[in-house]
C-alpha cells in the first residue's frame, strides 16, 4: 500500500473511532404532553420548575433551572404560549455545561367544546408555532400538536398527537424531527379542588438520528390560593440516553393584566 493511501486509511479510521464533540453533547430533550386549559382574557399564567435528572449508566446527570411556560389568553379560545428550559448537564465523559431546550412560541386554539346532560365534557384543540434556539445558532424549527380531551367527574384526559422539529445544534447541522404521542391526566383531589393528582405518559420516536424517549411522571399540586399553586413531581424513563429519574418542584403565579 502506498504511504499516502495508508495515511489516508489510518486517518479513516481514527475519525470513525474517535467520539465527535458533537455527539458528546447530546442534549436530551423531554417531551411533556399539554392539557387543554385556556387562559381567561387578560390573564397571565406563569410555570416554574426546577431540580435534578438522573440518566443513564454512562451517569449523564442534570439540573434544570428551570423548565418553565408562561401562558396568556388573547381570547376566549385562544393563547399565546412560551416555553422552553435550561440545564446544567454533567457525566463522567464530558465536563459541565449548560444547555437550553428550544424556545417553543406557539399559538393554542380551542377547537371544540361540548358537553352532555350527565356533565361529561369534550374538548379539543391545536397547538403550533415556531421552535427557537436560545443558546445555539441551528436555525428554526417548528412544532405542532393537536389535543383531545374528555373530562368526567373530577377527571380529565388529554391525548397530544402531533411532531416537533427542533434547531440544529449549528446552522448547517440537521435538524431533529420527531413524532410524539402522550397522555395528560389531571385528577381533583378534594371537594374544594386545593389538591390534584397530575399524570403524564410521553413517546417521542425520531425519524432523525437521536434517542427515542418513553417515560412517565406523577406529582401533586396544592392551591395556596387562587392565583398561585405549588407542586411536586417525580419522572422517570427507561429508554437509553434519556432521563431516567428526577424530581422537580414547582410554582405557577397566576395574574391578571387587564
Amino acid at each position: 500500500m502506498r504511504p499516502r493511501a495508508r495515511t489516508a486509511l489510518c486517518a479513516l479510521l481514527l475519525s470513525a473511532l474517535l467520539p465527535r464533540p458533537a455527539a458528546a453533547l447530546v442534549h436530551r430533550r423531554h417531551f411533556e404532553p399539554d392539557d387543554l386549559e385556556l387562559d381567561p382574557v387578560g390573564v397571565l399564567d406563569l410555570d416554574f420548575q426546577v431540580g435534578p435528572l438522573h440518566g443513564d449508566s454512562a451517569g449523564k446527570n442534570r439540573l434544570i433551572l428551570p423548565d418553565f411556560e408562561i401562558g396568556l389568553g388573547l381570547a376566549p379560545e385562544f393563547e399565546l404560549n412560551v416555553s422552553g428550559a435550561f440545564s446544567v448537564n454533567e457525566s463522567r465523559a464530558e465536563p459541565r455545561h449548560l444547555s437550553s431546550d428550544p424556545l417553543w412560541v406557539a399559538s393554542k386554539l380551542g377547537l371544540l367544546d361540548a358537553k352532555d346532560d350527565a356533565g361529561n365534557a369534550w374538548a379539543g384543540g391545536i397547538e403550533l408555532g415556531p421552535r427557537l434556539p436560545v443558546l445555539d445558532a441551528g436555525g428554526i424549527g417548528f412544532g405542532v400538536l393537536a389535543l383531545f380531551g374528555v373530562t368526567h367527574r373530577a377527571v380529565t384526559l388529554v391525548l397530544n398527537a402531533g411532531c416537533l422539529i427542533d434547531p440544529g445544534a449549528n446552522r448547517g447541522a440537521e435538524h431533529p424531527t420527531a413524532l410524539v404521542t402522550g397522555l395528560d391526566l389531571n385528577a381533583a383531589l378534594d371537594t374544594e379542588r386545593r389538591w390534584s393528582l397530575q399524570a403524564e405518559l410521553s413517546t417521542a420516536y425520531y425519524v432523525t438520528a437521536d434517542p427515542e424517549e418513553l417515560s412517565a411522571t406523577l406529582g401533586a399540586t396544592y392551591a395556596v390560593t387562587p392565583h398561585l399553586d405549588v407542586s411536586i413531581t417525580a419522572l422517570g424513563g427507561v429508554l437509553p440516553n434519556t432521563d431516567h429519574a428526577g424530581l422537580l418542584v414547582g410554582v405557577s403565579p397566576e395574574l391578571g393584566l387587564w
